[in-house]
């Protein structure tokens, strides 16, 4: 377990855990935490688990999804906690009836550790190629996906982004949902201050800022910018 004595930083750091793939529901009078995350992303889920047993104990087990056939689907890994009052304070703060929003409360805590946990859970790199452009003829894009917020909540979301790191987002929206978009003069400032706190199975997630400008501009070659991301396309 990862000892957390400062109250601040244990809330700061639960609230981001709920407002990414975590979530809390009630049962009885109280609440509980679970989370369903890929086996290949075990060590977040175990950074997680050690994160919230400064609340109550926790447990990890395997979770099978089956299909209508009867076969499996996905195997998962599955973190719960016990019903514990923290939770349930939680779920008033961040939760709207059923749905998922943004705590304003965590928000004035934010900073580059919180935002990596919405950014492991529902963040992701895409790589564009430029070829029109010599040397730089690459250009990445850095989203968060966090379709459940409503506009609203994600303007919210934005302002305290560019208040509490200085990072401009633009509101963007595919279909009937709308994500967070960074500018691209600020990706530089992102990889630098989010990549200390990504665990490996999330490093396909991150560039090395060495690669880039402080405009968030290319400025090796292709060779060597293919051997330093190899998975340049994620959700």
């Amino acid at each position: 377990m990862i000892k957390i004595e400062d109250k601040k930083e244990l809330v700061k750091l639960c609230s981001f855990i709920v407002m990414g793939d975590g979530g809390v529901y009630y049962n009885g009078k109280n609440c509980y935490f679970v989370m369903n995350m890929k086996k290949e992303n075990s060590d977040y889920i175990y950074l997680c688990k050690d994160i919230l047993e400064n609340i109550t104990s926790c447990k990890i087990y395997n979770r099978k999804d089956y299909n209508k056939d009867g076969y499996v689907r996905k195997e998962q890994l599955r973190l719960e906690s016990r019903i514990h009052p923290f939770f349930t304070d939680l779920r008033d703060r961040i939760y709207t009836d059923k749905y998922k929003g943004i705590d304003p409360h965590a928000l004035k805590l934010l900073d580059y550790e919180a935002l990596s946990f919405l950014y492991m859970s529902d963040g992701s790199l895409y790589r564009y190629l430029r070829p029109e452009i010599n040397m730089k003829n690459e250009s990445y894009s850095v989203n968060l996906n966090l379709k459940r917020l409503s506009y609203g909540d994600l303007f919210i979301l934005k302002k305290a982004l560019k208040e509490k790191l200085d990072l401009e987002w633009n509101i963007n929206r595919h279909g009937k949902y709308f994500y967070l978009r960074l500018r691209n003069k600020d990706l530089y400032k992102f990889m630098k201050g989010i990549t200390p706190y990504i665990t490996p199975s999330f490093s396909y997630k991150i560039l090395d800022a060495n690669l880039l400008n402080k405009d968030g501009d290319i400025v090796c070659s292709s060779k060597k910018l293919e051997e330093s991301s190899r998975n340049d396309l994620t959700v």
